[in-house]
């Protein structure tokens, strides 16, 4: 059996081709140049360094927004080293190696940053959440109900 393609089937297909290759292009301009995404990370590492929680980092042009849920209360980064981009499922990858104290230990992390004005600076495991929409779950009591099931209305 022999299949034909039409001219407009041809050329319907030649522009489903350059569509696809201008979303690719087109996702660009929500990754922020290596530059300015090194110094995004930078000023949130120094922000964290300087005891001060996640969330939007004062003082930064573009703005630059923390997200990392899974530091440990109470611990601080006594430094860090910004080891350079990497491969990642984000669009901009960075590792870091941080040195913690209280307790002292020393991590190798991840941060995925996205977007332009403003920078977002996501730990990776929650860069992870957010793309798969994943939450941490709520707590579990001593008999096994979780706070919103026991906190729910009861029916009569």
């Amino acid at each position: 059996m022999r299949f034909a393609v039409s001219p407009l089937g041809g050329l319907l297909l030649a522009t489903a081709c350059l569509g696809c290759g201008r979303r690719t292009a087109g996702t660009e301009r929500f990754v922020p140049p290596v530059e300015a995404a090194r110094q995004a990370l930078s000023a949130a590492l120094k922000s964290w360094q300087n005891g001060e929680a996640p969330g939007a980092i004062p003082e930064t042009s573009p703005p630059v927004q923390l997200v990392d849920s899974h530091r440990k209360p109470g611990q601080k980064l006594a430094s860090f080293e910004i080891l350079g981009e990497v491969a990642g499922d984000g669009p901009r990858t960075f590792a870091v190696k941080a040195r913690l104290e209280d307790p002292q230990e020393e991590q190798r992390v991840r941060f995925v940053l996205v977007g332009r004005d403003p920078i977002w600076v996501f730990r990776e495991e929650d860069y992870e959440m957010m793309v798969h929409w994943e939450h941490p779950m709520p707590a579990t009591s001593k008999e096994g109900q979780t706070e919103s099931t026991t906190n729910a209305p009861k029916s009569d």
